[in-house]
C-alpha cells in the first residue's frame, strides 16, 4: 500500500467513513434488520483488513476503491444471513470471518419449516373420553 492509499485509510476510519458506507451499502440492498453500531464497525474494520490484504498484492487499485467492493461484499453477506437459511462454505475464509460476527452479534436468521405431515395416531380401544386412548408422546406427557 502506498503511502497515500494509507493516509487516505487512517482519514477514512478516523472519520467513520467506512461505517457509514457500510450502512448506505445496506439501505439500497433494503437490509431491514437493525445492525448495532459495533456490528457495523466490526463489519468494516473486516472490510478494511480485506481492502488492505488485496491491496498489498500489488493490485493497482486505489484504496477507496478495494474498500468500497468488500464493504458491498460484506453488506451482500448481511442479505444473504437475514434472508435466506443457505448454509455458508468452510473453504471460504471471508465467509467464515462473517459467520464470525453474525453470531457474535446474534444476527437473526430465516429458518425454513418442514412441510406440515399429518400423522395418524392408533386408538388402542374405542373410548368415550378423547385422550384416554392416546399413547403418552401423543398427549403432550
Amino acid at each position: 500500500m502506498t503511502w497515500l492509499n494509507s493516509g487516505i485509510r487512517v482519514l477514512l476510519l478516523a472519520q467513520g467513513t467506512a461505517a457509514r458506507w457500510l450502512r448506505e451499502e445496506l439501505n439500497s440492498l433494503k437490509v431491514r434488520i437493525r445492525l448495532t453500531d459495533g456490528c457495523i464497525e466490526e463489519l468494516a474494520r473486516e472490510a478494511d483488513h480485506a481492502a488492505r490484504r488485496a491491496g498489498g498484492i500489488g493490485n493497482d487499485g486505489s484504496y477507496v476503491m478495494l474498500l468500497r467492493q468488500h464493504l458491498i461484499v460484506q453488506a451482500n453477506w448481511v442479505r444473504r444471513w437475514t434472508t435466506t437459511d443457505e448454509k455458508v462454505p468452510a473453504d471460504d475464509p471471508v465467509a467464515q470471518a462473517f459467520v464470525r460476527i453474525a453470531r457474535k452479534y446474534a444476527l437473526p436468521r430465516p429458518w425454513k419449516l418442514s412441510d406440515p405431515v399429518a400423522v395418524e395416531v392408533g386408538r388402542r380401544r374405542p373410548s368415550w373420553a378423547w385422550s384416554a386412548d392416546l399413547p403418552a408422546q401423543a398427549a403432550g406427557h
